[in-house]
């Protein structure tokens, strides 16, 4: 019974992902460019403080919310997904790029997880209608959601930090 259930949510989740991502993209693509402006990133403790303060907010908000979670990923991926798409045509490749890696290299595929983590336990409330079986879930998913955390406090300090360093290398053609 939860493999069937668990292949109806990857299905569901894979192509809700997709859609949440493409809209972002072609929205990116369709707005006036020269109505953003790119500013130049921060680094450091204060900066990695801030992104890990934002990324631990945002994660407590999947947890403790899963009854809304499609709704916060509608923002999150739709809203990412359109910020990194003005990016590459505001900056270009190679500056969106530098950007995003490496911590967007750990960052993205997490956000992914620990959303669809806080999706399948509603889509589990939604299914069985037993909220006894959601809370289950979310039981056995403990120690992913911590996996899912260090992940976050290991992003935010090579966001806070090495994107400075992955600037300079890129600059200095490190690895063309």
């Amino acid at each position: 019974m939860i493999h069937k259930r668990l292949k109806y949510f990857l299905w569901y989740y894979s192509i809700y992902c997709i859609l949440l991502i493409g809209t972002g993209i072609y929205l990116g693509n369709i707005v006036n460019k020269d109505l953003f402006e790119a500013t130049p990133p921060t680094s450091g403790q204060e900066f990695m403080s801030v992104v890990l303060q934002h990324n631990l907010t945002n994660f407590a908000m999947y947890l403790l919310g899963f009854l809304l979670s499609p709704l916060f990923q509608i923002m999150d991926f739709g809203g990412s997904s359109f910020v990194i798409t003005m990016g590459f045509r505001t900056l270009g490749a190679q500056e969106a790029l530098s950007k995003l890696i490496p911590h967007g290299l750990l960052e993205f595929p997490n956000m992914l997880f620990y959303q669809g983590i806080s999706q399948y336990v509603l889509f589990t409330l939604i299914y069985t209608k037993s909220m006894k079986a959601a809370l289950g879930v979310m039981k056995k998913m403990i120690p992913y959601y911590l996996l899912s955390l260090v992940i976050l406090i290991i992003a935010a300090f090579i966001e806070g930090y090495d994107s400075l360093l992955f600037s300079i290398m890129i600059n200095h053609r490190w690895f063309y």
